[in-house]
């Protein structure tokens, strides 16, 4: 099965494609859905000046992160339940990042225990093309162009309840299957307010546990804890105990869901001996239409960014709008509906050749503007697109 390349067209198709209360849980958002429509047209607004005379000879999408080795700058954002969207889950998904180099980080609202995703992840990065079932001849070459570097990292998306052992135990697990970091979440006092789940009457839980009763799967590791009551609760984060839990197992910490200069200054102040990466973020537009996009977030932090490293999602449609999330300083993207909705489409195989051609298609981007790696893209090249056909440095 063929599936779309932009991202408007691919989740046009899968929310045709599923039933309607799954298609609006997956490709919804919070309140009327403004926000997760700016979220893409914000990207539109940058461009980026070339750098042809000094052209490299090749291209690489080659990065670091922490100081760590990584193959791509990009990674698969957290989404919950991908057993509704295809029988294989979360390991299915783990297995196309693992192949096409990119990193994956696992929910914890996971349909599916850690280790399993963790061992389908470290298959597919190391796998060769040639025993992948039904990837085409295209993508195939693509894959093989890559010359065995496939290695990205697998991090681990946290929720905090008032159950701390909770998320103790979350990272216990995520240390035993190699997550390397865990991002906390931060922007979910409450659960954002999703009107068409309500229309439905849908629940995604009832709906998973349909699913994993008919594939006769174990289902995730930590019971209750995944539920909406059990996350949609207002308390207050306890940021230090989450960094110390960190520490204690050698898992970096981050927080996601930073937009403002007042949580980026109080995040500094809390952080007294600890490094915290900052993930830039508003739920997807799951949480408020009030929220600012992430574009528009990374582009007011950017100056306190001093050298520091952030992640960015929301909005990501395809390479282009990566790139000028590099420019503006993310190191690493972090990429959602689009890929679940070829997820959706094709299974296994669509998401893998879904990845591969992301990859390829950011390496493209990067050897047309001139710029041999997503390091090497020039901060002072971003500029954005005035309504009056001015530009202006951002």
């Amino acid at each position: 099965m063929t599936v779309p390349w932009l991202a408007r067209d691919l989740i046009a198709e899968a929310a045709g494609h599923l039933d309607e209360p799954v298609a609006d849980y997956f490709f919804g958002a919070a309140d009327r859905g403004r926000l997760m429509h700016r979220n893409y047209q914000s990207w539109q607004r940058f461009s980026i000046a070339p750098s042809y005379l000094s052209r490299p000879p090749r291209a690489t999408s080659r990065t670091s992160f922490l100081g760590r080795h990584l193959d791509t700058p990009l990674v698969v954002a957290p989404i919950a339940f991908q057993s509704i969207l295809d029988p294989a889950g979360e390991p299915g998904l783990a297995f196309a990042a693992g192949v096409a180099g990119f990193g994956y980080t696992i929910s914890t609202r996971s349909s599916r225990r850690l280790s399993a995703i963790s061992d389908a992840f470290e298959l597919g990065q190391r796998i060769d093309a040639a025993e992948i079932d039904g990837l085409d001849e295209d993508h195939r070459i693509l894959l093989e162009s890559f010359a065995g570097q496939r290695h990205g990292e697998l991090w681990l998306q946290v929720y905090q309840t008032k159950d701390h052992d909770f998320v103790g135990q979350l990272l216990d697990t995520g240390a035993e299957v190699g997550v390397k970091a865990a991002a906390l979440t931060i922007d979910t006092p409450y659960l954002g307010a999703r009107y068409r789940d309500s229309v439905h009457g849908f629940s995604p839980v009832d709906r998973l546990k349909e699913v994993l009763a008919v594939e006769d799967q174990d289902g995730p590791a930590f019971g209750d804890g995944f539920s909406s009551a059990a996350i949609a609760q207002a308390i207050e984060l306890d940021v230090d105990g989450f960094i110390r839990d960190c520490e204690q197992r050698g898992i970096d910490p981050m927080f996601k869901g930073v937009l403002s200069t007042p949580d980026w200054g109080a995040m500094h102040k809390l952080v007294t001996l600890s490094s915290v990466t900052p993930w830039i973020s508003n739920h997807g537009g799951r949480q408020s239409d009030l929220l600012p996009t992430t574009a528009e977030a990374l582009s007011l932090l950017r100056g306190s960014l001093a050298g520091g490293e952030c992640i960015v999602d929301g909005g990501i449609g395809d390479p282009t709008d990566a790139i000028c999330a590099l420019a503006l300083g993310a190191r690493v993207v972090a990429i959602g509906r689009p890929l679940m909705a070829a997820y959706a489409l094709g299974g296994v195989r669509a998401a893998t050749e879904y990845l591969i051609e992301f990859r390829h298609q950011l390496v493209r981007q990067l050897a047309i503007l001139g710029y041999e790696s997503p390091r090497q893209i020039d901060p002072r090249a971003v500029q954005l697109r005035l309504e009056q056909g001015r530009s202006s440095d951002v």
